[in-house]
């Protein structure tokens, strides 16, 4: 034994002495001798041998969709079974059998799930709303990699109630979760377990023209009272069940089409809003009046098998949820996520380099400004999908005149070649013309993914932007290799982004500043009951000033902490800071940190309890040196789960600031409850409020999904100004959406 790993198993014995009784009893620990797990380098010809096949319904038969598998046609079927753990011990067998059979008819692939349960009774289900929570909850991963190019998949998820999730993956396991496809299922209770039963119309995935189809597929089962993961074919501890080049083989699917696959779905909009004029609520839209009424279209046709049209017509995003409030104590630009269905769907082919400071397509730049009111979308088209090797993607919208914002045509293009089993270089363009003589914004560049040995990689890229009066200095660059094992991670990374580099229709956090980095980390994995792994690291990050060419920033850190295997976690980290400002920077709104050299040392300690348990939560706190003071900064949540219908999710921010120039503190304070009535019929509710502004928001939502893909929405949206003790603005919205699918 390496003295580093004797280091690792006396820092946990240490812990685990220090954890309380129930945190060190061991899971459904049975003290039989345990079989013998697959090495990694056993791992592919087992995956060759994973091989189920597909049995074609006769003209009289058919299948009812009730979670029973009572049709005759399923005991055709010869099931796959024989899973693999990937958690905890990767390589073993799983401690529940499961099975897997597909048949299949001119339509629709059937997909029939028996997993087997000793102790039904101790089933976890936590929630039972659409796109569930996938841990701490027992639950089933249907993966169709129908392209078969190990790279590119539909995952659909099941927990044991019925309630639904589904993903859309590209490259590498990158997901889309807010993907939503056309499919059903429905579950069952036996004394043997819990069953599924899949109907996926064959219009909902894409595949080629072969008479004969041979699909990539996985399943992966987790039981969280195990704290257990398998899959059908085996897959390495440091990916997910989404990595399709570990995925088993479907065969005998035969003659198959996904027909015309169009699907054209309106929308017709009502709704009420006033906002604060001149000291008093002043009506802008209301449904008294049918002026203020709006519709509008979303139409989604297979150009060929793998390439897909999607088009909107006075796109309306009403039902999108608000915008959490963050706390910003940088100098630096806040990142907010994209939330709006057609830009989400399909997301993953315009990706870009491996993200991080700078993303070159930001969405969110389309339709909304820079202070995230909305622009109104007069409409557009998007192509994305597969040409043979290559991945594609193209994008063009516009944009109505609103108020200083002129009208906008912006377009997006995007091609990626694949290479290796996991490799490509590719290329991207973004431009954005207005209506105004000499406004436009070009960026174009190009990128390159390069892994060996599933462990070692290399990302690159190479920006330019053009934009009127600011020539030269107007590129951005970037090149990152590491290492990554199921222990081991060791990476190194240099980033530019020159003065003048301006990529309107992307984000960059920091700007005008080239930055090395470095990371080592090392997380041993543990053969004990409660610890997963443990977790030392240390990163170093240098900025320097791309104007004055003198360091900027430095940041080093230092972590240890732990992992359990319910999926929590602790963790110890210390940070050092150094930092020059040539300018001030007000960091308050009363409080300024003047010109001059920082240094200064703070400490953190963060915790989550996993997810489990009914009850969850997690916890940090930052204390120490902060510029020229101190501060202590907390961050809370706290979840109840009282039964899967439903949940209350409470989150806490406090920063106390002390500084020469003088104090302050800010509080975020939110809460999150929904209740879901069925799968389909989920009612939302977000509050928060913010010291700092003295406002509480406030987004209650009401959807009800009718048919597939096909949505009533009932939406209230309220802002309340505390320190004047007047209403900001409120919006009460009914959207009605219906897919007709051809």
């Amino acid at each position: 034994m390496s003295p580093w790993r004797a280091l690792a198993i006396g820092f946990m014995s240490v812990v685990t002495a220090a954890m309380p009784a129930s945190a060190q009893t061991p899971i459904d620990d049975a003290r039989e001798p345990e079989p013998r797990a697959l090495e990694e380098g056993e791992f592919e010809a087992v995956r060759l041998q994973k091989v189920v096949t597909a049995v074609r319904l006769t003209e009289n038969e058919s299948i009812t969709l009730d979670g029973q598998f009572d049709e005759a046609a399923w005991s055709r079927a010869v099931p796959g079974s024989d899973f693999y753990q990937r958690l905890p011990r990767t390589g073993a067998p799983a401690t529940d059998r499961t099975e897997v059979r597909v048949l299949y008819d001119d339509d629709t692939l059937y997909v029939g799930i028996m997993c087997f349960d000793p102790e039904p009774e101790r089933i976890v289900i936590k929630e039972l709303k659409e796109d569930f929570d996938i841990n701490g909850t027992d639950m089933v991963q249907l993966i169709i990699d129908s392209l078969h190019d190990r790279r590119s998949a539909f995952a659909l998820s099941v927990n044991a109630a019925g309630a639904r999730r589904d993903t859309q993956v590209s490259e590498t396991g990158a997901s889309n979760n807010d993907w939503d496809g056309v499919w059903d299922v429905k579950t069952g209770r036996t004394p043997e377990g819990w069953t599924l039963e899949y109907a996926v119309p064959f219009k909902t995935l894409r595949f080629s023209n072969e008479a004969v189809q041979e699909w990539g597929l996985q399943i992966a089962r987790r039981v969280p009272r195990r704290n257990e993961e398998s899959e059908w074919a085996p897959v390495p501890f440091r990916y997910t069940s989404l990595r399709t080049q570990f995925a088993g083989t479907l065969r005998g699917l035969e003659n198959v089409s996904p027909g015309r696959n169009l699907k054209v779905k309106p929308y017709v909009l009502g709704q009420s809003t006033e906002t604060l004029v001149a000291g008093s609520l002043q009506s802008v839209r209301s449904l008294s009046r049918f002026k203020d009424y709006n519709g509008g279209f979303d139409l989604k046709y297979s150009v060929t098998r793998s390439l897909t049209l999607d088009t909107t017509y006075r796109t309306d995003f009403a039902q999108v949820e608000v915008d959490q409030q963050q706390t910003n104590l940088t100098r630096f630009n806040v990142f907010f996520p994209e939330k709006r269905d057609f830009f989400l769907e399909n997301s993953g082919i315009f990706n870009f380099g491996p993200g991080g400071n700078l993303v070159p397509f930001f969405s969110r730049r389309i339709g909304l400004s820079p202070a995230g009111a909305v622009v109104p979308i007069i409409g557009g088209g998007r192509v994305s999908g597969q040409l043979r090797e290559y991945n594609v993607g193209f994008l063009a919208m516009k944009t109505e005149d609103a108020g200083p914002t002129p009208s906008n045509n912006y377009v997006v293009g995007r091609v990626r070649r694949n290479l290796l089993r996991n490799s490509w270089v590719g290329a991207l363009g973004t431009s954005r013309d207005s209506t105004l003589d000499g406004n436009f914004n070009r960026v174009y560049g190009a990128d390159a993914h390069f892994q060996f040995w599933d462990r070692l990689e290399f990302d690159s890229y190479l920006l330019r932007s053009d934009t009127p009066a600011r020539p030269g200095n107007n590129l951005a660059r970037r090149f990152q290799t590491g290492w990554r094992d199921d222990e081991l991670t060791a990476s190194v990374e240099y980033n530019e982004v020159q003065p003048n580099f301006n990529p309107e229709v992307g984000f960059v956090r920091r700007g005008e500043m080239s930055q090395y980095n470095g990371e080592f980390g090392w997380a041993p994995l543990i053969d004990h009951p409660t610890i997963q792994n443990l977790n030392f690291g240390t990163t170093v990050d240098y900025y320097r000033s791309e104007i004055t060419d003198n360091i900027e920033t430095r940041v080093q850190e230092a972590t240890t902490g732990l992992r359990l295997r319910n999926n929590g976690s602790a963790n110890f980290v210390v940070t050092r800071t150094f930092e020059r400002l040539v300018e001030p920077f007000d960091i308050h709104s009363d409080v300024t940190i003047p010109v001059g050299d920082y240094d200064y040392q703070n400490y953190t300690a963060n915790f989550n309890a996993g997810s489990n348990r009914r009850t969850t939560g997690s916890g940090s706190i930052t204390w120490g040196e902060f510029w020229d003071g101190e501060s202590t900064s907390f961050t809370g949540t706290l979840g109840l789960r009282p039964n899967y219908h439903w949940s209350l999710d409470l989150n806490y921010t406090r920063n106390d600031v002390s500084l020469v120039d003088g104090d302050f503190t800010t509080n975020l304070i939110g809460a999150r409850f929904l209740y879901a009535f069925t799968p389909r019929a989920i009612f939302n509710s977000f509050l928060q409020y913010n010291t700092d502004t003295r406002q509480v928001s406030s987004n209650i939502r009401f959807n009800w999904t009718h048919h597939p893909l096909s949505d009533i929405y009932i939406v209230y949206n309220h802002a309340q100004d505390t320190g004047r003790g007047q209403t900001v603005g409120r919006t009460f919205i009914v959207k009605v959406t219906n897919l007709f699918n051809f």
